[in-house]
């Protein structure tokens, strides 16, 4: 049996519907009517859809649902659970249950992926039109000691039957053809039930709310170095690349004091429910002190009580480079910067001038005041207001020399009833260990609502 589509991790995978001139032509052949069903018919918004899908940044796309129950294969829209976009009849495992070893007859249960595609000439009869294995098994399954491999979705030569394969999820030809149109490799993903789990979507809200919290949270911790309440995170039978909870601990604590910084930025979080795990993937940027990573995140969680908690997770890294002296120079010039001004920031935020002031140095110069001037200028404001509110965003900064650079930022300024908004450009002067303000200049911006 030949492969015909290079295996290549999903994150690589280009956007644009797989197999779409393979399929072209087989769709030629095959013009017959498609058994699948192009559900019309809506369910009311208030009524309960699938708990599937609880998140999916980025652009809207498809994922595909069995239930093992019905022996259907359900094709949703991401954006739109209220009703699939195709329904198929299909047969699943002769034996109910999950998968849990070789020759058991049982169709998995879990979250998966499509990773290869083979055509009728590559098949045996029994196999019809195409064939479209899954990652079983996954994280959870090796975790569990199932074992076992080659579940496939396939096509057959013979009157669909319930309950009448070995294992995989057969449809009929022209329906698992049709099914390869929504699919991209390494990236669609499969959840498999023995029956749907529904909700009303204010439940499902509910619980996305809930876990987009647990990996903000997660994430913070761990860019902030905060080892304890990073591992809070973590299921106490948790492992990863050979490691357990305590050494896992023992490695980000390593890197902890190893790296002088570490920034964590996550895009496109996904977030599917299926058999009481949750997996959430991400892209994941990550820039230390002497590393930089890009890549996608999979994160496995279960519950721990009434707790989601990480069992388990997996890095696959499209981009890891060591990071250059010079850029190591500058992260370092960077995030001293940024933490310079975050406190510079809370100073002013709580009034405390004499800590304020301290961020200023000697030869100070804005809006023609010195810095005894700018002292004088700051306690009349800080007599006037109850209370203090400023924001940054779109932090800029730039190294000037050796000692100097220079932060640009919007700051949004409020004072009890009074605010405004503007662009403030800063100067800053390194002497000895210690950023010190030379020159700040604020111009207000025109026509923006701050809500």
């Amino acid at each position: 049996m030949v492969r015909i589509f290079k295996r290549t991790p999903f994150y690589r995978v280009k956007r644009g519907y797989l197999l779409s001139l393979v399929l072209f032509v087989i769709m030629a052949f095959y013009m017959v009517s498609a058994h699948g069903t192009s559900v019309k018919q809506r369910i009311e918004r208030e009524q309960a859809v699938p708990l599937f899908i609880l998140e999916w940044q980025g652009e809207p796309d498809y994922a595909v649902l069995v239930d093992k129950s019905q022996q259907k294969v359900m094709i949703y829209r991401s954006d739109d659970l209220t009703a699939p976009a195709r329904i198929f009849p299909c047969s699943t495992g002769e034996n109910g249950g999950p998968k849990t070893r070789k020759n058991d007859r049982k169709t998995p249960e879990g979250i998966y992926f499509f990773i290869d595609y083979f055509l009728d000439k590559q098949l045996a009869p029994i196999y019809g039109a195409m064939a479209l294995p899954i990652s079983y098994p996954n994280l959870i399954d090796k975790r569990e000691g199932r074992d076992g491999y080659g579940i496939w979705f396939h096509g057959t030569n013979k009157p669909l039957k319930s309950n009448d394969t070995n294992g995989c999820i057969a449809l009929e030809n022209e329906d698992i053809i049709d099914l390869a149109s929504f699919i991209k490799l390494f990236d669609t993903p499969v959840v498999i039930s023995s029956q749907i789990e529904r909700a009303t979507p204010d439940k499902i809200q509910e619980e996305k709310h809930m876990l987009t919290e647990i990996i903000e949270n997660w994430r913070d911790s761990w860019q902030n170095k905060e080892i304890e309440e990073y591992m809070s995170f973590y299921h106490k039978r948790f492992t990863s690349g050979g490691k357990n909870w305590h050494q896992w601990k023992e490695y980000k604590s390593r890197l902890a004091i190893k790296y002088s910084y570490i920034k964590v930025e996550i895009d496109n979080l996904r977030l599917l429910n299926g058999n009481d795990v949750v997996m959430a993937t991400f892209k994941q940027t990550y820039s230390a002190s002497s590393l930089y990573s890009k890549g996608t995140k999979m994160l496995y969680l279960t519950k721990n009580s009434d707790q989601w908690k990480i069992v388990g997770e997996i890095f696959e890294g499209d981009v890891v480079r060591p990071v250059s002296p010079e850029k190591q120079a500058e992260h370092t010039l960077i995030k001293e910067i940024e933490d310079f001004i975050s406190a510079w920031k809370e100073a002013w935020e709580k009034e405390d001038l004499d800590k304020y002031i301290l961020f200023y140095d000697k030869d100070f110069q804005s809006r023609g005041m010195d810095l005894t001037a700018w002292e004088r200028h700051r306690k009349r404001l800080n007599d006037k207001c109850l209370s203090l509110k400023i924001e940054i965003e779109d932090l800029k900064i730039d190294r000037v020399s050796d000692n100097d650079a220079r932060a640009s930022f919007v700051q949004y300024y409020k004072a009890d009833s009074y605010q405004d908004i503007g662009d403030k450009e800063m100067l800053l002067i390194k002497k000895g260990n210690q950023w010190k303000i030379k020159k700040e200049e604020w111009t207000p911006i025109r026509n923006r609502v701050r809500h």
